[in-house]
């Protein structure tokens, strides 16, 4: 499964295009070049700005318009967990999404206009940033989910109060772009938890397919068995759990995947299969 999105990765494919592959394990036929062309179509009015040469501000502001008010898109603050929030293709089609699928919309949308705008990882609240570090213009930090707003310096101690616990909390790292395969193991995570939430064992297991392929850590090799045994696909959760306990599962948790695993490990009754 991972083969084309590493390929991809390698290849250093835009953002918007690692988070279309990853939205063909829910939608098979979809076509990649048809969303791009339409992200194309969204960014000609832009283009015609000549936002390249503008300041970080007026460009923020700018894209704010364009995507917000113009073009409609907004956060989903009515069903903030529907997983089709988190899959780009349905997030264009239906106007809606969360933070980081809403900054994949930004970054594609403004590469396209000429505007530099980076993936920034604070933690719980996806953000953006408008503008390019060597530019004489300070960047800007912009909230997607919120219409594009400007995040002053009063805006992020109430995010860090919010998601960090308070103000002094912040790390410059919270600050920091990240790079694509960092976003897409967010993005993964995100769908991981909607579809969870959900009870939707076999496209959580999909998305746990991917995030062990993207990361190999242990705890999605443990989701994803405990997935797979939930769809009574005793092998495959076996060796996925049996690979979680072998890498050094925490205590508690080794005791609770140990007793699953004991489970599975006894033969099944003919009488009930």
């Amino acid at each position: 499964m991972s083969s084309a999105l590493e390929a991809l990765l390698e290849g250093a494919a835009p953002i918007e295009e690692l988070a279309l592959e990853v939205a063909r394990d829910a939608y098979p036929t979809l076509r990649v070049r048809e969303v791009t062309e339409r992200l194309d179509a969204m960014a000609d009015p832009l283009r015609a700005r000549g936002l390249a040469g503008r300041g970080a501000r007026e460009q923020a502001l700018a894209l704010a318009r364009h995507l917000h008010e113009e073009l409609a898109f907004a956060g989903d603050e009515r069903d903030y967990h529907d997983p089709r929030n988190g899959y780009v293709n349905e997030v264009l089609e239906r106007r809606v999404g969360l933070p980081i699928s809403l900054a994949v919309i930004w970054m594609a949308i403004g590469r396209r206009a000429g505007v530099r705008v980076d993936g920034i990882g604070f933690p719980g609240h996806f953000l953006v940033r408008v503008g390019a570090l060597e530019g004489a213009d300070p960047t800007v930090l912009v909230d997607p989910f919120h219409e594009g707003d400007l995040v002053d310096p009063a805006r992020l101690t109430r995010l860090a109060v919010h998601h960090l616990g308070g103000p002094e909390r912040l790390r410059p790292e919270h600050l920091a772009p990240i790079d694509a395969r960092t976003m897409l193991v967010r993005i993964l995570v995100n769908l991981k938890h909607a579809h969870e939430l959900r009870g939707d064992h076999a496209r959580a297991l999909v998305v746990c397919d991917r995030l062990v392929d993207l990361t190999s850590a242990p705890t999605f090799r443990r989701d994803r068995g405990l997935h797979a045994l939930a769809l009574g696909a005793r092998l495959a959760a076996l060796s996925d759990l049996d690979a979680y306990l072998d890498a050094g599962a925490p205590e508690g948790d080794a005791e609770r995947i140990e007793r699953e695993r004991a489970r599975l490990r006894r033969p099944i009754d003919p009488r009930l299969s």
